[in-house]
């Protein structure tokens, strides 16, 4: 009876740090489960699409201040999840300050401080799983 109570306590214990775990992240770190049935079957109304919009905005606007900017065409991002995996990616670059994706436009848009090759940038997507297209100033 004892070991029962201790190895339920422990899988309660494991399944709630995973559930705080999960919820930091998504609201600090902005990395929110995979959206795309909800998001695309409300046709943009949720909550979790308008701030996705807002965001997708805000990073725009500063994109366009910066000396150098490209956009980029991205092929298979599906959800928010897959925003996340190519901006991350695109920030990792040397040289990249900011990034943004579009999910409607299927594209990233990238700020940069000082010229970057474009291949290096189609790279660093096609690393985090997607398909790099055309690049344009």
């Amino acid at each position: 009876m004892m070991v029962a109570t201790v190895i339920l306590g422990a899988l309660i214990a494991v399944a709630f740090g995973f559930g705080v775990r999960k919820a930091y992240r998504a609201f600090f770190k902005s990395e929110a489960a995979c959206c795309s049935e909800e998001c695309s079957s409300c046709g943009g109304g949720c909550s979790a699409q308008k701030a996705l919009n807002d965001s997708y905005r805000a990073r725009v606007e500063k994109i366009e201040r910066f000396p150098i900017h490209r956009t980029i065409d991205v092929d298979g991002m599906t959800c928010e999840k897959c925003i996340y995996k190519v901006v991350r990616a695109l920030e990792k670059v040397d040289g990249v300050t900011i990034a943004a994706a579009s999910l409607e436009k299927q594209s990233a848009l990238v700020g940069m401080k000082e010229d970057i090759p474009d291949d290096t940038l189609r790279e660093a997507i096609n690393k985090a799983g997607y398909t790099a297209g055309a690049v344009t100033a």
